[in-house]
This record gives C-alpha cells, structure tokens and sequence, in this order.
C-alpha cells in the first residue's frame, strides 16, 4: 500500500511540475492586445446635470464604466451599474476625435425604455481626480430619457484612478 502511495505522489508531482513548465510559456505572446474602443474605456465618476448646470435631482458623483460591446468594433456600453440615472445603452465611437453618440431612441436596459445619447466626448488628460489631484481624462455627453421627454440632461467626470483617495468624489 505505501508503494502504491509514493507512486501515485511521484506521479502527481511529475504531471504538476510539468503542467507548470507548459505554463510558463516564455514564447507565447506577451502583448494580448487591447479592444478597439480603449480609449473610451474605464471606470469614470459622473455627475449629472440639468441644462441649465445645476445638479440633477440633487445627486453627486457616480461611478459609471464604459467597457467594449463583444462585436470589439466602434460600439461600447455607457453603464452606471443601474443606479441614479438608471443608463445602460450602447453608443458608438468616432475614434478620430475621440467623441461618441448612440442611435436616437436606443435601448436603455435598466429601465426597458429609451435613451439619446448625443455629443459624447473623451478629453485626454481633461480632469483631475478629487483627492490625489492626479490629471486624468474627463468625459462628457448629453442624454434625453423617454421618462422625460424633451429635457436634455448634461454628464461629465472624470476618469477612476483606482488611488483610495480619489474614490470618494463629491461636489464642493
């Protein structure tokens, strides 16, 4: 029985160090890659606003991501993880300019009901983060919500540094 048992140990051991010789594959390819919507990808954190500039329903920063639709082409996901505003749409981006804009009347999957997202822009190194002062890209775009119909509604921030200190924004 113990003969049995060293051998299955040695074999174990043989077929684990050779499972991680295969998996340090030092010739693979180091660079993955990136999606073709990077630029306009992250975690931002948003205020909105109502046209005239005044804050929206009395609201703060919130965290929203932007991340690649799966087809990798110019579309990407606006997404405040169904808080505040409630947007989740997809809109497609300029790559030239870095701007962006959804289809008039585009789905909107919190709420099941619509949203026009139009003059959306990244601007590089636009912003800072609220504690470490570190210079970030900000974002802004302009969003009507079929819930009320005819009011434009103003978004901007700037983009997430992931530093402790700058995770808790909030209007001064």
């Amino acid at each position: 029985m113990k003969k049995i048992y060293k051998i299955a140990v040695l074999l174990f051991t043989g077929l684990a160090i050779s499972g991680l010789t295969l998996s340090c594959d030092e010739h693979g390819d180091e660079d993955p890659g990136a999606t073709r919507t990077v630029e306009f990808a992250g975690d931002w954190f948003i205020v909105g606003y109502f046209s005239d500039g005044t804050v929206a329903y009395n609201g703060d920063y919130v965290l929203y991501s932007t991340y690649n639709a799966s087809s990798n082409d110019e579309n990407f996901w606006i997404d405040d993880h169904n808080t505040f505003f409630q947007i989740k749409t997809k809109v497609q981006a300029e790559f030239g300019d870095l701007t962006f804009s959804g289809q008039s009347a585009s789905e909107e999957l919190y709420t099941g009901g619509t949203v026009t997202v139009t003059n959306g822009r990244i601007i590089k190194n636009g912003g800072r983060a609220y504690g470490s002062n570190t210079v970030v890209d900000s974002i802004y775009f302009e969003a009507e919500f079929d819930w009320d119909p005819g009011t434009t509604y103003i978004f901007g921030g700037h983009k997430r540094t992931g530093f402790l200190e700058d995770d808790s924004p909030t209007i001064e």
